[in-house]
């Protein structure tokens, strides 16, 4: 018996390849002068065949490399491409000469089905030829199966910005053809790439599962779709209801979630929104669910109702290991009446939660999308560590402490954004902090012991008692930050600081380093001279009005005590009207403006005044001004001094010598120049061990500074010396150190006989040239024009004719006698020009 049934399969199959070797041709003609009845577009294939073995045991004509044109006339994408299509029919259809294509494989392939920007179909390909029933065909499509293999397939509506794309791994369909009625069922497995709405991309890069039963009534333009599974993950999707297309299309769907997670939420949202909570995971109820009913046009959309939520749930971070627990919330959204953005609504109601056992809760309201009005209510009560490493930021790598947060707000964004000062809004709240410590990512050195609180109050924040140290510094604000909530919210505003500053030091080498990166000094807040670069910058949107009183202060080796002034900041100008430190044994005064608004080129107009500064402190709190001529272990004596000054400054605070410009007037008084080499080799004037300790009662003299030179013009000293008792030098010294000094030295009466006609003693002209390390003093040979000369007529006359009558005084009144040495004053600075700012009142 076997033997006879396997016989006969053999030549069954003999003859079906026979038949298909024999009829291959007649079949291809018919097939292609029945897609021909139904198409309306150009099809191109590159190679047609009936294979036996492609749909065992179905016979299929299969089409290699198709490609089938789109209705739009200027589309030059195609409608569809595959690499395979098979057409399969049964063979005891051809056994009867009727053949009746029941499934069709699609497989490595391309579907783009788009509307234009007219909303144009580009898939109106098919017409239906009714003259003539299926059964009198020899050919005739009779669908059961579909199947997908591999196709991507892309939908674009041009009008409404719109994209979905999903790629097809392995979809089938069973049809049920009814007349008019189209029973399908489809499962399959796929991958959406992006729904693609506006700007904004949906259901990213998920693979979902496919279940669907849906009824197609041809007649009526009605799609029926009975409740289908959607399934991503573990969490499913259930969707049903109807869909009419008679002109255009209505829909009235509704769909609901189960099992769903916090991950399965966040799919349905942008990646702008979902990006920063990927990571976070979820236990408990969380459901969602909504309905969609409407036109779907190119002048209309659906409406859109949807609702969420979850009950007694716990969020966390897989690898922080900090979960937010007990968390219920309900939410809503709608695109309301006109199901468009401006009537569209989010709402979050009853939120409330723990946080490591501290709690929190809040609402929020967010209406109309173009134009958003906002309620927003929240209270918390966060550890500073817990909450950074539930919810990292970047810029605070680390934090500590606890803090009391309560917040109520209402207001229209737009309102606020177009008029910060005047938009009508409601904000009120606190902020307490306790013993707070943050590291910043920016910051070289940390904040800590924050403690203080800030109440908001409408669009200012007042400060109170708010205290704490930045690195070694450290600080106490009692005041007010003025239009702190238009800069919180918005983009481009200008917080303002009027406060009270009170410190007990501020030390500027960890100051001036803050935005520098973190080196082993800084880590341990060393901050010595020369460690590292300064960088000096001022924020854009911040202005201060500061009245500071710092007691102790330090740069380097400039040490500060007794601070006092208003500090002011504007548009990154920086300006004080009037400061006063006490500093290096004697007190200064200043004031100026620092204009940064050039980060590389840093410019600073002051006014400094001193009284009763000692010298040597002077010189060595500013490290010797840079040169080794006279330094500290040089000088003695109280300085009283006016200066007036343009100094540059790159962005690391390097002085930019070449653009100095300087006035001072120096008054020295119970000075002593001591050890100074040059004085040593004045032992024609005076013996060593007296030019050793030069004393001066008095030194009044004006200086210059410019292009990189100083000026001297004229300076006398008294000094302690009998035979050099009136010393004047005038001179120049440049950056380079380069010294050009000259010295007029009066020989006193006693030296040699002095006769009545003479205006002026005789004097020793001397001069100090070259470098620190290589100079020389010399004979100032330099001619001295209109200078009397140094010996008198008397003495030059022979002595051997003493009964000569001695000249006459010269008629008219006596002139005076001419400065033996003169140096021309620099030209005059052009007065610095008030900046934009320089001095401003608030």
């Amino acid at each position: 018996m076997l033997f006879f049934f396997l016989t006969g399969l053999v030549l069954l199959v003999t003859a079906v390849v026979g038949g298909v070797w024999l009829g291959q041709e007649r079949i291809i003609a018919l097939f292609v002068q029945e897609a021909n009845r139904y198409l309306a577009t150009p099809v191109q294939v590159g190679r047609m065949e009936v294979s036996v073995l492609d749909q065992f045991p179905r016979v299929s004509i299969t089409l290699h490399e198709l490609r089938v044109s789109g209705s739009l006339a200027q589309d030059t994408v195609p409608l569809a491409r595959a690499r395979r299509l098979y057409c399969a029919f049964d063979a005891w259809d051809m056994l009867r000469g009727h053949y009746r294509i029941r499934a069709v494989t699609l497989a490595d392939g391309r579907v783009w089905v788009r509307h234009d920007a007219q909303g144009r179909p580009n898939y109106d390909v098919l017409r239906f030829d009714t003259t003539a029933a299926p059964s009198s065909q020899p050919l005739a499509f009779a669908l059961e199966n579909i199947r997908l293999e591999r196709v991507a397939t892309v939908y674009a509506d041009d009008q409404r910005r719109q994209r979905y794309t999903v790629q097809a791994h392995d979809v089938r369909a069973q049809l049920d053809v009814q007349d008019m009625l189209v029973d399908i069922s489809a499962q399959g497995e796929a991958r959406v790439e992006a729904l693609q709405l506006g700007f904004d991309a949906y259901f990213q890069n998920k693979d979902l599962t496919l279940n669907t039963r849906l009824r197609v009534d041809r007649g009526a333009r009605l799609v029926t779709l009975q409740p289908s599974e959607l399934r991503v993950g573990a969490a499913s999707y259930e969707v049903g209801g109807r869909i009419d297309y008679r002109r255009v299309v209505q829909l009235d769907l509704q769909v609901a979630g189960r099992n769903t997670d916090v991950q399965s939420v966040l799919a349905l949202l942008p990646a702008r929104v979902a990006r920063p909570l990927r990571a976070y995971r979820s236990r408990g109820a969380v459901y969602f669910g909504g309905t969609v009913r409407g036109e779907v046009s190119g002048q209309a959309s659906p409406r859109i109702e949807a609702r969420f939520g979850c009950r007694d749930a716990s969020f966390y971070h897989p690898e922080l290991r900090q979960a937010v627990e007990h968390v219920f919330l309900a939410g809503t959204f709608s695109n309301g009446a006109a199901q468009a953005a401006r009537t569209s609504v989010l709402s979050l109601q009853n939120v409330r939660g723990t946080l490591r056992g501290r709690p929190f809760s809040g609402s929020l309201r967010y209406a109309n999308f173009l134009d958003p009005t906002v309620q927003l209510q929240v209270r918390a009560d966060l550890d500073v560590a817990q909450a950074l490493q539930f919810y990292p930021v970047a810029a605070v790598p680390s934090g500590r402490g606890t803090a009391q947060l309560s917040l109520a707000f209402a207001g229209n964004l737009r309102q606020l954004r177009a008029r910060p000062a005047t938009a009508p809004v409601q904000a009120s709240g606190t902020l307490v902090l306790q013993n707070v410590q943050l590291r910043l990512r920016d910051l070289s050195q940390p904040l800590t012991a924050l403690t203080g609180r800030f109440r908001l109050l409408g669009r200012e924040v007042e400060v109170a008692g708010f205290t704490g140290r930045v690195g070694g510094s450290d600080f106490r604000l009692q005041g007010r930050l003025r239009n702190a909530l238009a800069w919180a919210l918005l983009p481009g505003q200008t917080l303002l600081l009027d406060a009270d500053l009170t410190s007990r030091l501020l030390d500027f080498d960890q100051l001036l380093r803050l935005t520098t990166p973190a080196g082993p000094a800084a880590a341990t807040g060393a901050g010595a001279p020369g460690s590292g670069s300064y960088e000096f910058r001022l924020p854009t949107q911040l202005a201060l009005n500061v009245r500071a009183q710092v007691e102790r202060l330090r740069f380097r080796r400039f040490r500060g005590r007794q601070l006092r002034g208003t500090i002011r900041l504007q548009q990154q100008v920086l300006s004080a009207p009037s400061l006063t430190v006490r500093a290096a044994g004697g007190q200064v005064s200043f004031r100026g403006t620092l204009d940064a608004r050039q980060p590389l080129l840093l410019h600073l107009h002051s006014t400094i005044s001193c009284r009763q500064l000692p010298l040597d402190s002077l010189f060595y709190t500013f490290e010797d001004f840079g040169q080794q001529f006279i330094t500290a272990r040089h000088l003695r004596g109280a300085l009283t001094a006016t200066a007036e000054s343009d100094l540059y400054f790159d962005g690391g605070l390097t002085p930019l010598t070449n653009r100095l410009e300087a006035e001072l007037n120096l008054q020295v008084r119970n000075g002593e120049l001591n050890n100074f080499e040059p004085l040593q080799k004045l032992s024609m004037i005076a013996g060593r061990e007296r030019l050793r300790h030069l004393r001066f009662a008095e030194l009044t003299t004006p200086v210059y500074i410019q292009s990189r030179t100083v000026y001297l013009p004229e300076m006398e000293i008294r000094s302690n010396v009998r035979a050099a008792s009136l010393i004047r030098v005038t001179g120049t010294h440049t950056f380079d150190q380069q010294m050009d000094y000259h010295l007029n030295i009066p020989i006193l009466p006693g030296l040699l006989q002095r006769t009545v006609g003479m205006a002026t003693g005789p004097s020793l002209l001397l001069a100090i040239q070259g470098d620190e390390d290589n100079f020389r003093v010399s004979y100032d040979r330099r001619p001295q024009p209109g200078r009397a000369p140094t010996v008198p007529q008397e003495t030059a006359r022979p002595a051997s004719r003493p009964d000569l009558p001695k000249p006459a005084a010269p008629a008219g009144p006596a002139q005076e006698p001419r400065k033996p040495f003169e140096l021309k004053k620099p030209p005059a600075k052009k007065p610095a020009q008030p900046q934009t700012g320089e001095y401003f009142e608030f």
